[in-house]
């Protein structure tokens, strides 16, 4: 997926506002398989679960996630431990211990001890309901304890479940739009956002669901969705990011050299067939990523082209793009380096000799010179920055770093 990392980092950007405690709903704007995709993914990134919930209603979404909740974890033992700490804090010298006590001696011993006041009211109810109950609950069952909670009131009930579980360790939330023009989903979405700003949820939606949703008087619910929106794109074919790269480099201005460059790496990488033709093409394509390097400040003077590891020897590697100074290399790949097993193996072999070397190797798809350039220089930057704060930034010679 194109710009899938960038996407991921912004929905950190997002878990960060959460941690603030700023209710922040992900609103996934593009094709729904997508934004799923995107994130589960995100989710994998932090060892979350995700939980698809129903986008009908604010209860039965809530109790979807205090299943999934209570099927991954042992709320009788989080209430435990957050009993005991938040008692202990209160009290130092004395630290409640609750294991091998019946429900009746857990009940006694919580209600000699004063609440904590660190914890909300609901919130410590829920724990010490579940505390007091916890033998009675079978695995993976939702207590009755949280039943009442949401029952008594949703938001609070949420909260204090919520605060059970450390930080990290809850599953994420999936909500699905819905229909134009109730959009349910939506709002359902937005009910978990703000009840529990901690809580990670969010909502796919298609450009013109979206649109028909945002359209007429501003509401908060619509300020927490504009907000959160994030633009999933479609992955467009190579043609297509072909087209559209040549395009946006007419209307940026740029000369008709860059052009020209441009519009020959694409034919060759498009139409090279055969070895040949691969070569051909992977040859366009290094050339004109080492025009353009040049060109970014960042990067200019740095890349030779087509450059033996040991000039000297001549059965050594000869890297597309290379960086002695700061040992990066680049390697361009064209469709042939999958097709040919041989090939792939050969580049895996040559990958692991240049890391013996203590060069960092950046490989990249030919197709990709054009279409994602940004993000290559981009990526290149932040190589050369992190060489830069490393305490012995010279050359390796011969497979072994100064020292």
């Amino acid at each position: 997926m194109a710009g899938e990392v960038a996407l991921l980092d912004a929905l950190d950007r997002q878990a960060r506002r959460r941690a603030e405690g700023i209710a922040t709903l992900s609103v996934l704007e593009g094709p729904e398989a997508l934004g799923g995709t995107l994130w589960s993914q995100w989710a994998a990134r932090h060892g979350q679960a995700v939980v698809e919930v129903s986008g009908e209603d604010p209860r039965a979404a809530a109790l979807d996630w205090a299943r999934a909740l209570a099927t991954a974890r042992d709320l009788g033992e989080d209430a435990e431990a957050l009993a005991t700490f938040s008692l202990t804090a209160a009290n130092p010298r004395h630290t409640p211990a609750f294991r091998g006590k019946t429900a009746h001696e857990r009940r006694v011993l919580l209600d000699a001890l004063p609440p904590p006041s660190m914890l909300p009211e609901a919130t410590w109810a829920l724990c010490r309901e579940l505390v007091i109950g916890r033998e009675a609950v079978g695995p993976g069952a939702l207590p009755p304890a949280v039943h009442t909670a949401f029952a008594k009131n949703l938001g609070a009930g949420l909260r204090a479940l919520h605060a059970l579980v450390p930080p990290g360790k809850a599953p994420v939330v999936r909500v699905p739009a819905g229909v134009a023009p109730a959009f349910r989903g939506l709002q359902v979405a937005g009910v978990l956002s703000s009840a529990v700003p901690a809580l990670a949820v969010a909502c796919g939606v298609s450009s013109e669901a979206l649109a028909a949703f945002l359209a007429g008087g501003e509401t908060r619910l619509k300020a927490l969705v504009r907000e959160g929106v994030l633009a999933v794109p479609v992955e467009p074919s190579e043609t297509a990011s072909a087209v559209a790269t040549l395009r946006k480099l007419e209307r940026t201005g740029a000369t008709e050299a860059q052009r020209v460059s441009a519009a020959e790496v694409a034919l060759a990488v498009l139409t090279g067939a055969g070895e040949a033709g691969a070569d051909r093409a992977r040859s366009k394509a290094e050339a004109y990523l080492r025009d353009r390097l040049e060109e970014h400040p960042g990067t200019a003077g740095l890349f030779a082209l087509n450059v033996r590891l040991h000039p000297e020897d001549k059965r050594s590697w000869e890297v597309d793009l290379l960086c002695r100074s700061l040992r990066i290399a680049v390697e361009i790949d064209g469709y042939h380096h999958f097709q040919d097993p041989e090939r792939f193996r050969r580049d895996r072999r040559k990958d692991l000799d240049l890391q013996r070397e203590g060069y960092w190797v950046y490989r990249l798809l030919a197709t990709d010179v054009l279409s994602q350039l940004e993000h290559i220089l981009h990526t290149l930057d932040t190589l050369i920055e992190a060489r830069g704060r490393e305490p012995d930034g010279r050359e390796p010679r011969h497979g072994h770093r100064h020292s």
